[in-house]
């Protein structure tokens, strides 16, 4: 109860002050390749639960600078102000650089180790690595994957290498990573966030009246996914709505000439038009076995955060995971899904609206029962 009580009164101090100590560290991994990470601890409490983060895809840091925040600052301060310690670190060949948006530097050779794979022997060598100091040894061990650290979270647990006591799985991938890039490349992300922002009578469609109207967020949407293209030409298949049928026939060209991309190896081309990312991460991807069959074997406590609006991976899928679960008679999935959340668990409301989403506060509470 204390401890429930700590987080009620951590949700209510102000979010300027810093609510941990840092500690820089150099991990060593298995092949002797070395990065930087850093653990953070609370000020005034003694730890006894370490939340290891996982990155989502791409070239992330143990900061993760953005324009105007660090978001691991932010995220640290939310669990460490509940009295758990939190872990980030730098991806292979990333470094921490000057250049916005992401902020960060690439050495692409060594970068390009980075796969599913090594990036689960990674976390391994460093929960290793923390498990060695004496302070740590008898802490609990919480994987916080994100996106598609989701997999790699589900990975490290499954294989049984290291100690891990409950994993946290936010933005949930629950298919195998060729039929999510498939999924979003049809363009059932988008239309998510297009629906958040038009269809006001829930038919997951947009009519004329609709799209066409004043609203505030809507002109935002339309000039920042649509050009401000007219009714008429996002009406693709012309049966008076916009819908997903719509945009699966616009983005087709692309999704097929991704997947050519891949096959050919041409990453000068998937880098410039997709995202940093090598061939050898897609093909290893595509051939691991999906969570929603991962995590049956698990038997630690599995907690799920996602929104509705999740543009990147389904919420459907959460509810076949539980589907899953209980027809395998388990008990150890809990599931938190969030009205109106997005991907991100609408992180940056903590900025603009000055306190932690509701999504944000589940994980935080649900860190401090565990």
């Amino acid at each position: 109860m204390k401890r429930i009580t700590l987080y009620l009164l951590s949700c209510m101090t102000s979010l300027t002050a810093s609510a941990f100590t840092p500690e820089m560290k150099t991990m060593t991994l298995s092949d002797g390749e070395e990065i930087t990470a850093r653990l953070c601890l609370p000020d005034d409490n003694p730890v006894k639960t370490i939340v290891f983060c996982i990155h989502g895809t791409g070239p992330n840091t143990w900061l993760n600078k953005r324009d105007g925040f660090n978001y691991y600052d932010d995220v640290a301060d939310g669990f460490c102000s509940n009295g758990i310690a939190f872990f980030s670190y730098n991806r292979r060949g990333v470094d921490i650089g000057e250049t916005p948006p992401l902020y960060n530097k690439i050495d692409s050779v060594k970068y390009a180790k980075y796969l599913p794979v090594s990036e689960a022997q990674d976390v391994e060598c460093m929960i290793s690595a923390l498990k060695k100091d004496s302070r740590f040894e008898d802490c609990k061990i919480i994987l916080y994957g994100i996106s598609e650290g989701t997999v790699i979270a589900s990975m490290v647990a499954d294989r049984k290498n290291v100690p891990v006591d409950a994993v946290f799985l936010h933005g949930y991938a629950h298919e195998s990573m060729y039929d999510i890039i498939k999924w979003q490349n049809e363009g059932h992300g988008v239309m998510n966030m297009v629906n958040a922002a038009f269809d006001r009578d829930g038919n997951r469609k947009i009519s004329r009246e609709e799209y066409e109207s004043d609203n505030k967020e809507a002109a935002g949407y339309k000039k920042y996914l649509f050009q401000n293209l007219s009714f008429e030409t996002l009406d693709a298949v012309k049966d008076s709505v916009i819908d997903i049928n719509d945009i699966r026939v616009m983005r087709e060209p692309f999704n097929a000439a991704l997947m050519e991309k891949i096959v050919a190896g041409d990453e000068e081309w998937i880098q410039k038009n997709y995202f940093y990312l090598t061939t050898d991460w897609f093909k290893q991807h595509f051939a691991l076995e999906a969570n929603k069959t991962r995590l049956l074997r698990l038997d630690i406590p599995i907690y799920i955060f996602h929104g509705t609006d999740d543009a990147s991976v389904p919420v459907e899928n959460v509810y076949d995971l539980q589907a899953r679960f209980g027809v395998s008679g388990k008990n150890n999935l809990h599931a938190f899904v969030f009205e109106k959340h997005n991907h991100d668990l609408n992180f940056l409301y903590r900025h603009t609206g000055k306190k932690w989403s509701e999504g944000y506060q589940k994980i935080f509470q649900c860190a401090v029962e565990l």
